[in-house]
């Protein structure tokens, strides 16, 4: 009785492809928020329909979510076989769109895996798809620009790679966190189909989906601009840099993101790299208050930070005493790897200082701790 007279008069199959539609929206909302067992719950809901109509595209779209919840996680050969499922599919019915997406998350794939020639080779067909379809989709061209130009420089061609940052730079656009009233949304969508008012079931799960991709996006968005800001460190364009840097700075602080740390470092990398002590010190303050309590990661890159500027000072006294107190840290934390490598820094040290004896000392602890943990092979 709670069900509208628009539905009743809707063919089986559209009102199959509405609930599977509401479903899919519903699974993905969960992806994004990494509730993977209940999305998965909610894409066996939509496949039910999909198959029992035999809805083409709906099967495709399933397969296509499985292979984000495998991505989500880290099983990726599974996740690589559901997408290109999805997209033989895709691709036969001229989803471009869809095409692209998946483009873009086999791109991932293939990047995670190191196979960078097949990643650039995916994100080229998905900015082809793109281009020759007039898509219309900013953050998605921003989003494969930038991967181009990551896979260029990891393929050594810095050229390209510098022209695929520009677009990406020039295409990124920020987006507002608006997480909670998404959720009011979802709700909201949940009460309606339980009226079995599906168009406005429907309706706000889109609204509540394109919302979490948004909230996701600001996350990812930071993300992107502090790896653009690390690109044009390598390329030595310290001003591009810091424009990159400074915005995932924003995003970072505006958001509590953790991840805000990494983004002052990074700043303090480039301001060494421009020997400006006073703006390096500034830095690290802001790096000191904004760590907390266990965050040990974090306070050793503090610390080895903080010699480099004490180098750039002519303070070796500081400089050395930083070192030793970075190499107890790591000592007390039992991390081979850490002490091997501060160790290593220690030795070099001693050696551009004249010591020959504290060098060798530190040296061969590190090459030692480097063979405990299988590393020597590396160096």
């Amino acid at each position: 009785l709670n069900t509208s007279i628009e539905y009743f008069m809707e063919s089986e199959d559209t009102q199959a492809e509405k609930i599977c539609k509401y479903y899919e929206n519903i699974a993905e909302s969960h992806i994004i928020n990494d509730n993977l067992n209940i999305a998965e719950q909610y894409i066996e809901k939509s496949l039910y329909y999909a198959e029992k109509y035999n809805l083409e595209y709906r099967k495709a779209r399933n397969l296509y979510l499985r292979g984000l919840i495998y991505m989500h996680k880290g099983d990726l050969p599974v996740a690589q076989q559901y997408l290109l499922s999805s997209n033989v599919i895709f691709i036969k019915n001229n989803n471009y769109e869809e095409i692209v997406n998946t483009f873009v998350n086999l791109g991932k794939i293939t990047i995670f895996l190191k196979a960078y020639h097949s990643s650039c080779s995916y994100f080229q067909q998905a900015e082809k798809v793109y281009s020759d379809h007039d898509i219309g989709n900013d953050d998605l061209l921003a989003e494969i620009y930038y991967h181009i130009a990551y896979t260029y420089f990891k393929l050594d061609n810095i050229n390209k790679a510098i022209d695929y940052s520009y677009l990406a730079k020039e295409k990124y656009r920020q987006l507002n966190n608006k997480k909670e009233y998404a959720n009011s949304l979802l709700l909201l969508s949940q009460q309606y189909s339980e009226k079995g008012e599906m168009d406005r079931a429907i309706k706000y799960s889109e609204r509540a989906l394109n919302i979490f991709k948004e909230v996701d996006d600001v996350l990812y968005t930071s993300k992107i601009e502090n790896n653009l800001g690390k690109l044009f460190y390598e390329f030595d364009n310290l001003e591009e840099s810091f424009i990159h840097f400074n915005r995932a700075k924003e995003i970072r602080e505006s958001n509590k993101d953790p991840l805000l740390l990494e983004t002052l470092i990074n700043i303090c990398e480039n301001y060494i790299k421009q020997k400006d002590i006073y703006n390096c010190k500034l830095i690290l303050d802001e790096i000191m208050n904004n760590l907390e309590n266990g965050n040990e990661i974090a306070l050793v890159d503090y610390y080895l930070l903080r010699h480099r500027v004490e180098l750039l000072q002519g303070d070796l006294e500081e400089a050395e005493s930083t070192l030793l107190m970075a190499l107890n840290f790591v000592k007390n934390m039992q991390d081979k790897e850490r002490i091997g490598e501060i160790s290593i820094i220690i030795g070099k040290f001693y050696i551009d200082n004249g010591n020959d004896k504290e060098a060798a000392k530190y040296l061969n602890e590190g090459v030692e701790m480097f063979k405990e943990v299988g590393l020597l092979k590396d160096m």
